[in-house]
């Protein structure tokens, strides 16, 4: 058959797992409503989405709307008698397959966890991130000391365990004109509360800190404790010691139950940080 191609859409880059990551594919839906064309080509139903409710909500909003949507690989078309039936057995094929691929992709992310392979692409106070392509051309990053940093963060660390608040070391930061990360010289202290936190200066990463509850959304939320905590030894030089960290955990832990306790009018109790796995030590 011959056939007049009007348009040609392509999400790049994007896995199409949910078709609300997909820009091109929403526009070309919105273009099909209003009449822009009334027959969509694509190569198969796992082009077209990999997700099942996805696949046959769009097909049937486009057949309500006089559009065809030919699967040419699959040899479907939804306009046919048995169209939808034979939709929906491929969409639940692809479907399951970016299902195995999640779990691959896990229990690859696993293994690099074990090695301490850091995730994230952010700058961290205190390092310089160096970058290497390897022959395999997958990227290895490694984090070395910067000394006027590493200097702002030991001083972040002594000065809280000394007894200072966060607001005090905020202003002694601004008063020394030291930078952040960014190299700015205007603290928050919020960012000095994650200095705090962050297991990396002691020389372990955490993981977990956020994850994926559904594969078919590849929505990150915050980890409250649905999932388990994996810490790794890092290759990275600590810059602090893990007994410091530990130290300014227990003040911040017991300074969140005096705060909850006043609120409450209970008596103070140390509360307890989430369980977490440890590798490497």
């Amino acid at each position: 058959p011959e056939w007049e191609i009007v348009r040609t859409y392509v999400d790049e880059g994007v896995t199409g797992t949910s078709a609300q990551k997909r820009p091109q594919f929403l526009r070309m839906i919105e273009d099909a409503s209003v009449g822009e064309f009334d027959l969509i080509l694509t190569r198969e139903v796992s082009r077209f989405a990999r997700n099942t409710v996805d696949t046959l909500q769009y097909t049937r909003k486009l057949k309500a709307r006089g559009v065809e949507v030919f699967f040419i690989n699959d040899n479907i078309k939804t306009f046919d008698g048995d169209g939808e039936l034979r939709l929906t057995i491929m969409a639940t094929l692809a479907q399951d397959e970016s299902r195995k691929t999640s779990v691959r992709v896990k229990s690859g992310q696993q293994t690099s966890m074990n090695n301490g392979t850091f995730y994230g692409n952010g700058n961290i106070l205190g390092y310089r991130r160096h970058q290497e392509l390897l022959p395999d051309n997958k990227k290895k990053v490694d984090f070395i000391i910067d000394p006027e940093q590493a200097e702002t963060v030991r001083l972040i660390y002594d000065m809280y365990l000394a007894g200072n608040g966060l607001t005090k070391i905020k202003e002694e930061l601004e008063r020394q004109g030291r930078k952040t990360a960014m190299g700015k010289t205007r603290w928050y202290e919020t960012v000095i509360g994650h200095v705090l936190k962050n297991t990396f200066y002691c020389g372990i990463i955490t993981y977990h800190k956020e994850y994926t509850p559904d594969y078919l959304t590849q929505k990150k939320i915050k980890n409250y404790g649905e999932v388990e905590l994996i810490q790794v030894k890092g290759r990275h030089e600590p810059i602090i010691t893990e007994e410091q960290f530990e130290r300014v955990q227990l003040i911040m832990a017991s300074k969140t139950a005096q705060m909850k306790n006043l609120n409450t009018g209970r008596r103070s109790t140390t509360g307890k940080r989430p369980r977490t796995t440890v590798w490497g030590k």
